[in-house]
């Protein structure tokens, strides 16, 4: 009895050990040690190009609140890559044309300062540029247009969610000849802030 019993354990573990080979062989390959490889990507800043998903902005930083009110952003002819129409609540309305994209942490050409510095935006986000092709200021604009009463020329904005997970647009807006990203200074007028309706 007592043999049979010993037989029994003996099979028993043999079968064990039969399993456990099987369940190594398919097992995937593991190495003898651990590596540990930090995680070095980060996320991406949710960003879009303007007037394409959201149209509807809120003034708020004071430039805005004060100069402007708030912004409708749309395409001038329905198509994207053409001219945008900026239609601010207190009665100026730009018809800009796009004509290059920056990353934010460029330089812009004004004093040294990235688009990122100048439009009081996020770094890691696009900056798109726009030539303003008119500019039209109704008698109940307070300050006159974005560039008080210079005309406006050329526009730097930029649409993405900031760190509290709200959509913004920053906008802003230059008065000089010359184009940003330019070594000629660009004129910078003022920075404008809005968040999303």
């Amino acid at each position: 009895m007592l043999r049979s019993a010993m037989i029994a354990a003996l099979a028993a573990l043999a079968l064990a050990g039969c399993e456990a080979a099987d369940n190594e062989a398919e097992a995937p390959d593991v190495r003898a040690s651990t590596v540990v490889v930090p995680e070095t990507r980060v996320d991406a800043v949710p960003q879009e190009e303007p007037a394409v998903a959201r149209s509807q902005w809120e003034a708020v930083n004071e430039n805005a609140r004060i100069r402007t009110g708030n912004l409708r952003v749309s395409l001038a002819s329905g198509v994207r890559g053409g001219p945008l129409i900026f239609a601010f609540a207190n009665g100026i309305t730009i018809e800009a044309q796009p004509y290059d994209v920056a990353p934010a942490d460029s330089r812009s050409g004004v004093g040294g300062q990235s688009f990122a510095a100048v439009l009081g935006g996020d770094p890691r986000v696009d900056t798109h540029l726009y030539r303003v092709i008119s500019e039209n200021v109704a008698r109940t604009a307070r300050d006159g247009g974005l560039c008080g009463e210079i005309l406006t020329r050329h526009m730097a904005a930029s649409e993405f969610v900031d760190g509290s997970g709200r959509w913004v647009f920053k906008l802003a807006a230059f008065s000089g000849e010359a184009a940003p990203p330019s070594g000629a200074d660009p004129v910078l007028c003022r920075a404008y802030s809005y968040t999303a309706d």
